[in-house]
């Protein structure tokens, strides 16, 4: 019989690279954008390999591990709100992967993070016109002004949320006790913290590491041919 403290593997090496290389992406782009001048060209080379990361992570949410799957913590308004009661008790709950509430903020923030970067494509230096997004050319200049102005303004918005991501995190390790920092670096959550007392352990299955690399250079291709459709 599995003891409380006994681990088992519940997110597979891709959606751990996944979170952690985003992590440090996001804060290249952030504080090379807030630099500006030569540091540019390092911003735009980071937001491409966010969009390869985002879409990646999209299919990978289709086609990949179990607990990677959208099914598997996308679970409706009922469950996250319910969820939400749960966070005034001292004990659980157990959940394999995201629970709904985390579920739902995966997909939040996958999509402001998207928005971000998709208008950056777009975006153009309206003062001295010398750094644009790969695609600045191919639309109207009152889109530009507009996905630069919008480009701007939700760097806030993506800071809120992910302010509202790390207190959620910090409040299940000191709350709950339930460090979700570490499950996402080692993969393996305590037992006891995925399932019901009494219950047998979930079955799960992980995809091979052979189809997230096809995953990652079809995203790759694809941002490739985006960011030179502009050229």
């Amino acid at each position: 019989m599995a003891g409380k403290n006994d681990k088992i593997l519940v997110w597979d090496v891709p959606v751990r690279l996944f979170h952690w290389l985003l992590v440090a992406l996001m804060a290249t782009s952030y504080f090379s954008g807030r630099a500006g001048g030569d540091w540019m060209q390092l911003h735009f080379w980071s937001g491409y390999a966010i969009l390869t990361l985002l879409l990646f992570r999209l299919a990978w949410g289709f086609v990949g591990s179990t607990t990677a799957r959208f099914s598997s913590f996308l679970k409706g308004p009922g469950a996250a709100f319910a969820h939400v009661a749960h966070l005034f008790r001292k004990e659980g709950p157990c959940d394999v992967g995201h629970n709904p509430l985390g579920g739902a903020m995966v997909l939040v923030l996958i999509f402001a993070v998207m928005a971000q970067v998709v208008t950056g494509l777009f975006t153009a230096d309206t003062d001295t016109g010398m750094v644009n997004g790969p695609l600045a050319l191919k639309v109207a200049d009152r889109w530009v002004e507009r996905a630069t102005d919008f480009h701007a303004w939700w760097i806030n918005v993506l800071l809120i949320l992910v302010a509202v991501h790390v207190a959620a995190v910090l409040l299940y390790l000191v709350w709950k006790r339930h460090n979700l920092i570490g499950a996402m670096i080692t993969g393996r959550k305590r037992i006891d913290q995925a399932v019901e007392p009494g219950a047998p352990a979930p079955r799960l299955s992980f995809a091979s590491s052979r189809l997230a690399v096809s995953v990652l250079l079809a995203c790759s291709a694809l941002v490739y041919f985006v960011v030179r459709a502009g050229g």
